[in-house]
């Protein structure tokens, strides 16, 4: 690094009161447990901690990637030239009487549901068994049968891309099916108001109980080493939105191996690190995968799962 780069630690400190951890390996912090070691690392346990430690990165234009609970991303061998910036920052509350809730973007998706159970709240049954914090699940518009985080979403809070704080309405996201703006613009998603129905505790951890047990039959076990569905479910000219799997299936992908990554018998849209994989070992299986579906259904596949570059910067 050049020298500006080798303040920036002494930079942060001035400003921020804490130091940096350095040579983190990234394995530790995602699911796939694949990932060479960052230079910096900073978990911002509050908002004020998170935007000023990514304005302080956008100021001094220092390389810097903001990650949750690592559930759907894939960290290079060679780790991250730059910051890792972990958000940590957790909180959720009930709007007075009203069927709503705010949250933090650090949140566990698990402690929302959790949350939502508690209070009568009906709706986000859907990500039962969906890991990850709700900052991921906004920024992808996660989901599962049929439905999708982005549609209850009412307004939230984002640092824009000029450095300021601003709410913003459901609209501003342009959420589809995995998508909203977040995967497009230097938008940071900081807090939502969700907007929910009230319902009956016992039918509301029925359909979960529900939703889980269905998640069980083709996804791999809680403690695999995998980030997720690796590939969206494509849309044919005709509209049809078709599983990958099916396509995956079809042209042998299960218990297709490249190194250490293999991909899951029970469900072929599902890579999984088996024995001790590089990211270059499921990258180069990823591409084996899109080239035979393309060569047999002339389909284009796209990665569901974020791939980060250890020379990557935000911009």
């Amino acid at each position: 690094m050049s020298d500006g780069k080798q303040d920036f630690p002494v930079c942060f400190l001035e400003n921020m009161g804490k130091h940096l951890k350095k040579s983190v390996p990234l394995r530790d912090y995602s699911n796939f447990k694949i990932g060479g070691k960052a230079d910096y690392f900073f978990e911002a346990v509050s908002i004020t901690e998170l935007v000023k430690s990514i304005l302080l990165a956008r100021e001094r234009s220092f390389p810097y990637f903001i990650i949750g609970g690592g559930y759907n991303i894939l960290f290079d061998d060679e780790g991250f030239r730059g910051l890792i910036i972990r958000n940590c920052v957790q909180g959720i509350k009930q709007i007075g009487e009203k069927a709503e809730i705010e949250v933090l973007a650090g949140t566990r998706l698990e402690d929302l549901i959790n949350f939502s159970i508690d209070k009568g709240l009906s709706g986000f049954e859907f990500l039962a068994g969906i890991p990850g914090t709700v900052g991921g699940a906004v920024f992808s518009n996660a989901g599962a049968f049929g439905h999708s985080i982005g549609k209850f979403l009412k307004d939230a809070e984002i640092l824009n891309r000029k450095g300021k704080r601003v709410k913003v309405k459901r609209d501003y996201f342009e959420f589809r099916y995995r998508h909203s703006i977040l995967s497009k613009q230097n938008d940071v998603f900081l807090r939502a108001v969700f907007k929910l129905q009230q319902g009956e505790k016992g039918e509301i951890k029925s359909r979960i109980e529900e939703n889980l047990e269905k998640r069980k039959i083709n996804h791999p076990p809680w403690d695999a080493a995998y980030a997720g569905s690796y590939f969206k479910n494509p849309v044919l000219p005709d509209g049809r939105r078709v599983p990958a799997a099916h396509f995956l299936d079809e042209v042998g992908a299960k218990n297709m191996k490249v190194g250490g990554a293999v991909v899951y018998g029970g469900h072929a849209n599902f890579i999984i690190n088996k024995e001790k994989a590089s990211a270059q070992d499921v990258l180069s299986l990823a591409q084996e995968l899109k080239e035979r579906v393309k060569e047999r259904f002339g389909v284009d596949l796209e990665e569901e799962v974020i791939f980060l570059p250890a020379g990557s910067s935000t911009p």
